[in-house]
């Protein structure tokens, strides 16, 4: 993500398989949480574990973290909206698929698509039903709101119990408030901003787990109703299939992609430009209210920057490019999409192999991708680091909070410099990186990793100070 910069681009009852979880007195307030906006989260148990600290020591014992905050394995997706530009409200329902991890038996998941909604949050929900029983979202005897970890994101826990080894089915329905949407008047679209503190926590458009790990197959189906034309773009590849009535498009991303880094938008045609043109055998769509010279712009920086990254890093990741040009100063990247402005939008092309493609395995470990995007952009204008120097980009984070140490796009590019220099220089890095996204493309790794590739490739840097500059107190 590119942020507006000033100096840079910146159990009861059995039930079929399922039990009634125990809701006495004790239980509940152990499992009752005070939590901001929705989030719905199928927990496994109502411990609410401990925090988080810098120095989770090994890869088994993250394992055991992840799947005491997180609880559930998704597989697949499927979301349907329906948006009606003139309505008052937007409906949308989904069925998430999913096991539980190891050692969890109760499911959670997130589920705010709107960060600042006004009025009751649990009005949003229609209806929910779980391998096949259908729960009432307003009786905490069914749904209950938690928070598992102090710095987790808050969720709603379903009352069940379920068999680990089990595939399980989850469907929702749910309706939002047009007038809460954060978008301009007759547009829809996905509104993610990775950049957040403790406080809040993340848009999720659909039920699902808010965590960079958790990789599932996406297809989303939207249905715009009216006469005016709409255009729709996004992540994966897009398909037309209009009815009587009704503008239809369906989004597959056809591998397995987390949550947070699907797009839709959809925004009307006569609002909007539309340029489609080939970027060294990469298609690629922008569709913007900017004036023609800035598309001209926009066209111009993404064939450029297309052609850089192909010979740089391979391969493009995604099946296509699909950019919604605003005129928003920073940008926010996708799985082959984004929002962005023009000041942004090499920026967030670059996140197409790192940030999107070569993904991180939790929220502190996100750094990775927007310093390594600085470097790429920066690279000839990096001041090295300063003798001494330590930080805690990564161990002043949570594993579990969504956010990132903004320090990554100054401190954290640097890094990477100093990386560079140990390699013998910018090409060296650009083959490190290379081999990296090689290796590592949508199999998500921790920081820790990153210091294992770097250490095995170069002599200069060993680990005791690659710590210090990420983790501070190691």
């Amino acid at each position: 993500m590119a942020r507006r910069q000033p100096a840079m681009l910146r159990g009861r009852t059995r039930l079929g398989g399922v039990r009634r979880a125990d809701s006495s007195p004790a239980v509940r307030g152990s499992c009752v949480a005070a939590a901001g906006a929705i989030a719905l989260t199928l927990l496994a148990g109502c411990s609410l574990g401990r925090e988080e600290t810098a120095t989770d020591p090994a890869s088994d014992a993250l394992d055991a973290r992840l799947a005491e905050t997180f609880r559930i394995d998704v597989s697949e997706l499927d979301v349907t909206y329906d948006f009606w530009p003139r309505g008052s409200r937007i409906r949308g329902s989904a069925v998430l698929r999913f096991k539980m991890r190891p050692g969890q038996t109760r499911p959670l998941f997130h589920f705010n698509p709107i960060r600042h909604a006004a009025g009751p949050e649990r009005a949003m929900l229609r209806s929910l039903e779980l391998d096949g029983e259908p729960l009432d979202p307003l009786d905490e005897e069914d749904l209950r709101r938690v928070r598992p970890l102090r710095s987790g994101e808050p969720a709603f826990e379903v009352q069940r119990e379920l068999a680990p080894s089990d595939a399980h089915t989850l469907r929702a329905s749910w309706s939002i408030p047009t007038r809460d949407l954060r978008a301009p008047p007759g547009q829809f679209y996905t509104n993610f901003d990775d950049t957040i503190g403790p406080k809040n926590e993340t848009e999720a458009w659909w039920p699902t787990i808010s965590s960079p790990e958790e990789l599932a197959r996406h297809r989303i189906h939207l249905r715009v109703h009216g006469d005016r034309r709409y255009t729709v773009l996004g992540s994966g590849v897009i398909r037309r299939r209009d009815a009587a009535g009704v503008q239809a498009w369906d989004l597959d991303t056809e591998r397995p992609v987390a949550s947070h880094t699907v797009m839709f938008a959809a925004v009307p045609s006569d609002q909007v430009r539309t340029a489609q043109f080939d970027a060294s055998g990469v298609e690629v769509r922008i569709v913007s209210d900017r004036s023609p010279a800035i598309m001209k712009r926009a066209r111009a920086i993404t064939r450029r920057t297309i052609a850089r990254l192909l010979d740089d890093f391979g391969p493009f990741p995604m099946p296509s490019m699909q950019i919604l040009l605003t005129g928003w100063g920073g940008g926010m990247e996708y799985y082959g999409a984004t929002r962005t402005g023009i000041g942004a939008l090499e920026h967030e092309l670059v996140h197409m192999y790192f940030g999107t493609a070569t993904v991180n395995r939790t929220w502190r470990d996100i750094w990775f991708d927007e310093a390594v995007v600085e470097w790429w952009q920066r690279r000839d204008r990096l001041a090295p680091l300063r003798p001494g120097f330590k930080s805690d980009i990564v161990g002043g984070r949570s594993v579990v909070q969504p956010g990132f140490d903004e320090a990554a796009y100054g401190n954290g590019a640097r890094i990477f410099g100093e990386i560079a220099r140990a390699l013998g220089g910018n090409r060296e890095m650009i083959a490190f990186l290379a081999d990296l996204h090689r290796r590592r493309a949508f199999e998500p790794f921790t920081t820790d990793d990153f210091i294992d590739d770097v250490v095995a490739a170069q002599s200069k840097i060993d680990r005791a100070e690659l710590e210090r500059w990420l983790f501070a107190t190691r």
